[in-house]
């Protein structure tokens, strides 16, 4: 009796891990299953585990007449057990590759990275637009060098429709800790079409951290400053980044700079034109609707603004070095998009780097301190500290 209840509780343990184990690899059918797929790449050791535990109860009940039952559940547990290693083993791999020293202690403990209270943050308004005020969470710089701080303006995803700041503390704590400046900043979402009021708002943003730069609240070097935008906000951040003074997005304050020293780009959409024929599927994620509420219509109407909007048609020689990272499971925003960019920039001889991360979902670094999210610290950070030196003061006149 306790063989075959073994037995029984290994098949139902071996099922549930193969269908953790298939959101690695499948396209998930729905928005609750996408979010699922990211736990179940970043914490493929749990079915990893249950695989192998799945195995043992099968073992353990395989008595006479039980055999054949007993040989499915095993076969079922190693297919969960396969698929559950491809994530550890490739970010292993790549890690390699980029010299990255993986943390398993910060693996096996990562979670989930969302809003929660903060003691060294304030929250400041940086504008106030139609009535409506704009703010921004501020992390102040720790351990770096006395003196202005290196800045990174945040801007968050949503789709351009919903979503706030305060969506990555523990991120956000942890780029302050190595002596970057932190703006976590909001920008409008409503209404829609709301193309023009978010890029301008996070060119408002800039032009403030320019103009508030030497305030002790602030203190910050204006000359180093980058954008990090996740999916839509990455969005944001490309199109802010290279169209600094373009009269058809201007800022939404008084902003007479808004150029930046760098861009990142965490997995966002570069060309919505081909976005919206390579649309992801619906029941997880309509991105043909989002694009339609941000711009105002599909591309058959509103084609020359799906080209105004595409950071792949705003790269010139002159865009800021650019760091693109993406996942290669990522079903919301394809890994394409990171490649479409990554070839304009090349074709503009304009300093860039890439980073895939095999098996990676969308917004994989919401899992804080698993392996996706350590090789993207490492590599952010060695792009962050890569940057050109400051010009030199011009050179006083001579005495005549």
């Amino acid at each position: 009796m306790l063989s075959r209840l073994a037995l029984i509780a290994g098949l139902l343990l071996a099922v549930a891990a193969a269908a953790a184990a298939a959101l690695i690899v499948i396209p998930a059918p729905s928005t609750t299953l996408a979010e699922a797929a990211i736990a179940a790449s970043e914490k493929s050791y749990l079915i990893i585990g249950a695989g192998v535990l799945a195995a043992v109860l099968a073992l353990i009940g395989s008595g006479p007449g039980m055999r054949g039952l007993a040989t499915m559940t095993v076969l079922i547990a190693l297919a969960a057990i396969v698929l559950g290693l491809g994530p550890p083993a490739q970010a292993l791999r790549l890690a390699g590759e980029r010299r990255v020293d993986l943390d398993f202690g910060r693996h096996f403990t990562s979670r989930v990275d969302s809003t929660e209270p903060v003691k060294t943050q304030r929250t400041v308004t940086y504008a106030t637009v139609d009535g409506r005020k704009l703010d921004l969470d501020v992390y102040p710089a720790h351990g770096g060098p006395s003196g202005p701080a290196p800045a990174v303006l945040l801007l968050h995803g949503g789709g351009w429709s919903k979503g706030t700041k305060g969506e990555n503390t523990m991120f956000s704590r942890w780029l302050a800790d190595h002596g970057y400046a932190v703006f976590d900043a909001d920008y409008r979402i409503a209404p829609q079409p709301n193309w023009q009021s978010a890029i301008g708002d996070v060119k408002c943003a800039i032009g403030w951290l320019k103009q508030q730069a030497a305030s002790p609240e602030v203190n910050i070097d204006p000359r180093r400053i980058t954008l990090l935008g996740r999916s839509a906000g990455a969005h944001l951040a490309l199109m802010a980044a290279y169209t600094p003074g373009d009269p058809k997005l201007p800022p939404s304050c008084e902003a007479p700079d808004t150029t930046v020293e760098s861009v990142i780009d965490l997995y966002g959409p570069t060309d919505l034109q081909w976005g919206y024929e390579h649309p992801s599927n619906p029941r997880a994620y309509d991105s043909q609707a989002r694009q339609i509420g941000f711009i105002g219509g599909p591309p058959a109407t509103h084609g020359e603004l799906y080209r105004l909007l595409s950071p792949t048609a705003r790269v010139t020689a002159s865009s800021p070095r650019t760091l693109i990272v993406h996942g290669g499971r990522d079903q919301i925003v394809s890994r394409q998009n990171g490649e479409l960019l990554a070839d304009k920039l090349r074709d503009a001889q304009v300093r860039y780097e890439t980073l895939y991360i095999p098996y990676a979902q969308h917004a994989f670094d919401y899992m804080f301190g698993g392996f996706a999210e350590q090789l993207l610290e490492t590599v952010l950070l060695r792009f962050l500290n890569d940057h050109p030196p400051a010009p030199a003061p011009a050179a006083a006149p001579a005495a005549p």
